[in-house]
């Protein structure tokens, strides 16, 4: 019989469980210094990168798959997670490597039935089946990726490659890719995030802005889930720091 996802452990580096047990965290910290592409200049502390699970009733839909460091770690909290046999989905929300590396190590382990991915890489996989999703930038669009599991992928403004926010409509929850980055505790600056958005220096950025806290505030985002750092929790923190987020890219943003 298969288990409700109320029986299912949880893990990670931090809040390991967003929206009860719907959503899980999966991964681990990383040394954020020099070496790594979107950390800015004299940042050196540990950041968590991660991926995340979205329980289903008859499977489940993993939303990245996190960094090859990372592969054993993440593997066994699948194996924790996954009852056996259970179909599995992936999503990618971008064709970059902290994103889609450990898509072979899975595919090898559990029944990927599909991957879906925005953009024009081909992304590694031996037998699942690929869904590529066009979403035009500032808009969203529905999908049943599992049996049973609606997610909206949303095409946000602040990219760099094509990109999808996903969000999970049942928990509220909204996975934020490569931005909302700047997640680290008390002091956390969101000009940390932008470090890789350094063309926003030659751009109107109100835009890009808005769309932020549209996206946000428009859906009662109860819980924020990046790629690498800290989730932020709870609506009135997602609302406070869409915000704290926008302003950070209106004042990078030329006139």
């Amino acid at each position: 019989m298969k288990r409700s996802t109320a029986e299912f452990p949880c893990f990670g580096p931090g809040p390991a469980a967003l929206g009860g047990a719907r959503i899980h965290l999966l991964g681990a910290d990383i040394l954020l210094n020099e070496r790594v592409s979107w950390c800015p200049p004299g940042v050196r502390r540990s950041q968590p990168v991660s991926c995340y699970l979205v329980r289903g009733r008859s499977g489940s839909v993993l939303v990245d798959t996190g960094i090859r460091l990372h592969e054993p770690r993440i593997l066994r909290q699948l194996d924790g997670l996954l009852a056996p046999g259970e179909p599995l989905s992936i999503v990618l929300t971008r064709t970059e490597m902290e994103c889609c590396l450990n898509l072979p190590a899975i595919e090898a382990r559990f029944p990927v039935e599909a991957v879906w991915y925005t953009g024009g890489i081909t992304v590694p996989r031996a037998a699942a089946t690929a869904k590529r999703v066009s979403v035009e930038p500032g808009t969203s669009l529905e999908a049943e990726v599992m049996d049973g599991v609606v997610l909206e992928f949303v095409s946000p403004l602040l990219r760099l490659l094509p990109t999808l926010w996903v969000f999970d409509p049942e928990s509220e929850v909204l996975l934020t890719s490569d931005a909302f980055t700047h997640g680290s505790g008390a002091g956390s600056d969101p000009r940390d995030g932008l470090h890789k958005f350094r063309w926003f220096s030659e751009a109107d950025t109100r835009p890009i802005a808005q769309d932020v806290v549209r996206t946000v505030r428009g859906r009662g985002v109860a819980a924020i889930g990046p790629g690498y750092g800290a989730p932020f929790v709870g609506r009135e923190e997602c609302a406070r720091e869409a915000e704290r987020l926008a302003a950070a890219i209106s004042e990078m943003g030329s006139r």
